[in-house]
């Protein structure tokens, strides 16, 4: 076998689409596209086959019935499992994560301890962080260097009260493997129960539970080219058979009366109602589209381009990446110290590259290594060197931008008093909407807003977590006050497209009384400019929580 990136990258329609034909798709740690086949299959499952599971014995049950549990035997073998009997189908990683922590801590007592490392998504870390709450148990963390896990020190928190350890195959906002060999050693002969998040790893590398040696492995499909709103729970035979199960419902019983429930047996004990159905169909699908590549070639284009980016970002000045080439799951992550991550990646978007900018699920990571958000750029198989060009390209496009902008004057520097209500509505009458207007490109349109960026000063004063709205990609805080039927603002950001984006936003809402028409006069205003894309749903924890906070100050 052999690979081709451009007969690989045909085979997914998104690229194909006119709209997407220029987009580089940066950002597949959060998700991958999907090949051909898997949409069809799941198109197919609803136009020949969509009946439930399990339950009915007609023909279109007996065929989806048959469907769900031929997956369940491909899923063992993409797993290395011993059984079909040890897959559990959810609706993703998280779920099963929760799954597992639900279980497995019934059978605790307070005091057990828990393991976790300071490297941890989200979703494996506040299920056990839920259940240590409600039954009195204790979380202990692996020793860290700036967040990053020291595992050949994991003894140093192991201790006879250790019940379970569950950590990451695969940091999703560093990119780092985890030494599992390693890990296996430190682990094995303790009484304790050991589960793998292997949501980053199963796209990249074969997996085989059997060679690892955990009692359970999570991931999603939609991080390996197959459908979203499926996940997999791989757990050895013996001990799912002895967990009981989290969620009740149809289909995990055997018998049920008013007082008491007979469980089904495994794996069906674990999957209360209705799956996910058209989704298995797909999930099969990738599973049998990856087992047609050479993953081993496929693995060695995802390297070469890891290598390549970590190569040709390190020459940039200034620039600093938190990541390494080295054991890498095909994940950049980087910051400059001249401007929040958001700026350079709505830079980035006005050109059609997807990355992902925040804290990536993994407060505790960054936090650590000292940083609220980075940029986050992930590659994927059908990733190709041209990929790595523009966005190089791009990046360098914009610190070239920044360097321009050291050259004008410095933002400005509030004068304060003691009081965090001494505060003074910045000065915005020189702002220019017409040229904003009359300007025919976002590239244009963005150096326009950095540029009014500087007309907001730094305001020590409101940087109180009262001000503060919170957002994954960027914070900004703002106050209001309202001067006989006028409505005045202040605000303040570490981002320079969030102050540009809140200078146009008070243009709007300051120094107005109210008058029920503010949400309108705004979403005209962005619309017209071309800007609308700044206040979508999926930043409503960004830019347009700034909108929302200042119209419920606004009583509007």
């Amino acid at each position: 076998m052999s690979f081709s990136v451009e007969h690989f990258k045909q085979q997914f329609p998104l690229f194909a689409q006119p709209e997407n034909r220029e987009l580089v798709y940066l950002d597949n740690a959060a998700t991958t596209q999907k090949p051909a086949s898997v949409i069809e299959a799941i198109r197919n499952f609803y136009l020949h086959t969509n009946a439930n599971t399990h339950r009915s014995s007609h023909r279109l049950a007996r065929r989806a019935t048959e469907m769900v549990e031929q997956v369940r035997r491909d899923v063992a073998g993409f797993l290395g499992a011993a059984s079909p009997r040890e897959v559990i189908f959810t609706r993703g990683a998280t779920e099963g994560l929760n799954l597992l922590a639900n279980s497995l801590c019934s059978q605790l007592r307070p005091g057990d301890e828990i393991v976790l490392s300071t490297a941890e998504h989200h979703a494996n870390l506040v299920p056990w962080q839920m259940m240590a709450a409600s039954r009195d148990l204790r979380l202990r963390f692996v020793p860290d260097i700036a967040g990053v896990p020291q595992f050949d020190r994991i003894d140093e928190v192991l201790s006879a009260r250790t019940r379970i350890v569950s950590v990451t195959a695969g940091s999703n906002a560093l990119g780092f493997r985890t030494d599992l060999d390693l890990l296996r050693n430190a682990l094995s002969g303790r009484d304790l129960f050991w589960v793998l998040d292997g949501s980053q790893l199963a796209a990249h590398d074969p997996i085989d539970v059997q060679a690892m040696g955990c009692d359970f492995f999570v991931c999603s499909a939609h991080k390996f080219y197959g459908p979203t709103g499926i996940g997999l729970v791989f757990g050895r035979e013996d001990l799912l058979a002895a967990l009981p199960p989290w969620q009740g419902g149809g289909e995990m019983i055997a018998s049920v009366d008013l007082l008491a429930s007979e469980y089904a047996g495994l794996p069906h004990k674990f999957e209360a109602g209705t799956s996910s159905l058209a989704s298995i169909a797909g999930l099969g699908a990738c599973i049998d589209f990856l087992g047609r590549q050479d993953r081993a070639a496929m693995a060695r284009h995802e390297r070469a381009l890891v290598q390549e980016l970590h190569q040709r970002l390190h020459a940039i000045p200034e620039l600093t990446l938190l990541s390494t080439a080295e054991n890498n799951l095909g994940i950049a992550t980087l910051i400059h110290p001249r401007c929040a991550a958001i700026d350079l990646a709505h830079w980035l978007d006005g050109r059609d590259i997807a990355v992902r900018v925040g804290h990536h699920c993994a407060q505790p990571l960054l936090q650590a290594a000292g940083h609220v958000a980075t940029l986050r750029a992930s590659v994927a198989a059908y990733n190709t060197r041209q990929d790595i060009d523009r966005f190089v390209a791009a990046v360098e496009e914009f610190v070239a931008q920044l360097d321009a902008d050291e050259g004008t004057s410095s933002p400005p520097v509030a004068e304060h008093g003691a009081s965090a209500d001494a505060w003074t509505p910045d000065d915005l009458a020189d702002l220019d909407l017409q040229r904003l207007r009359d300007t025919a490109t976002w590239q244009d349109r963005y150096r326009i807003l950095m540029g009014w960026a500087k007309a907001i000063s730094r305001k020590e004063e409101i940087r109180t977590p009262a001000n503060l709205v919170r957002g994954c990609e960027s914070s900004a805080w703002l106050v209001h006050r309202c001067d006989r039927g006028v409505h005045r603002f202040a605000i303040d950001s570490d981002s320079r497209i969030v102050k540009g984006l809140g200078a146009l936003l008070l243009t709007q809402l300051g120094d107005r009384p109210a008058d029920g028409s503010a949400r309108q006069r705004v979403l005209a205003m962005f619309d017209e400019l071309g800007l609308a894309q700044q206040l979508s749903e999926s930043r409503s924890n960004g830019f347009r929580a700034l909108l929302e906070r200042a119209l419920e100050l606004m009583g509007e």
